[in-house]
């Protein structure tokens, strides 16, 4: 997903004053907080997984 797919998906959504969480992965109705991004270089090693690298990219902490 780019940072414009992402803008544009939260743009249209109805509450605007939403909480912003993201899955943890392995434990359901479990979700980490979203608290900023920060930008990083990456490498991506398959559809799920980066390490650092050259690519641009945006973490979301």
């Amino acid at each position: 997903m780019k940072v414009s797919d992402l803008v544009r998906r939260l743009h249209a959504l109805a509450d605007q004053n939403a909480t912003v969480v993201i899955g943890e992965g392995t434990k359901p109705d479990t979700w980490l907080i979203v608290s900023g991004v920060v930008p990083r270089q990456i490498s991506r090693v398959s559809r799920d997984h980066a390490e650092p690298g050259i690519e641009a990219a945006v973490e979301i902490v």
